[in-house]
């Protein structure tokens, strides 16, 4: 075979050659795609679930800011009206009430509690409010003839009176908050009045 025949031959196996290259590396080619879109995919999904995870996040925080804010308003607004409230009977009390006692006509007479004397109970309503079942503290917190406190004639009156419960002590009548102060000395003794305890007589 002349020269130009292997020539002719030499050309059809190379261009054979560079086509099975050609399609041995198709295969690795098509695979680059898929290894590189996914896991951007991926990260773009992540991103957006956190970025809605704290904008909910946030606006649970900021519901619960304005939900404290309106109680606190709340509260403040009802202590606002307790001490106009206070400041307003005290001097109605002080000004247009002469103090009464438990011998007023039609007042219902109780017991005193064992081992006391009524000359004791007479010098503790003297001491603590000059007999004057309608007595109001200068802070407002104080109130009736022996001088409750809201909080404790509550907790007596929710143990043994309970149509007492809720009544502020100035609106009781003298024999209910006799009865109270019997009641509250059953309990504690004299403590409960630990200025005007010293000024009892024996």
């Amino acid at each position: 075979m002349g020269a130009q025949g292997r020539g002719t031959r030499m050309g059809l196996v190379g261009t054979i050659i560079l086509a099975m290259l050609v399609l041995a590396g198709a295969p690795a080619a098509a695979q680059t795609p898929s290894t590189t879109v996914a896991p951007e995919v991926e990260a773009v999904d992540v991103e957006d679930f956190e970025d809605r995870a704290e904008r909910w996040a946030e606006a649970r925080r900021r519901a619960r800011e304005k939900a404290l804010r309106k109680a606190e308003d709340l509260a403040n607004a009802n202590r606002s009206t307790t001490s106009t409230t206070t400041t307003t009977t005290t001097s109605t009390t002080t000004t247009t009430q002469p103090p009464t006692t438990t011998t007023e006509a039609g007042a219902v007479k109780h017991p005193i509690p064992a081992g006391t004397t009524e000359a004791q109970w007479h010098a503790l309503r003297q001491c603590e409010s000059t007999q004057n079942y309608r007595a109001v503290s200068k802070s407002g917190r104080y109130r009736g003839a022996y001088q409750f406190s809201i909080r404790t004639w509550n907790w007596v009156a929710g143990m043994h009176y309970p149509d007492l419960v809720g009544v502020d002590p100035i609106d009781a009548s003298p024999s209910d908050q006799d009865k109270m102060a019997y009641q509250l000395y059953e309990i504690n003794g004299w403590d409960p009045w630990p200025t005007c305890r010293k000024r009892l007589p024996s």
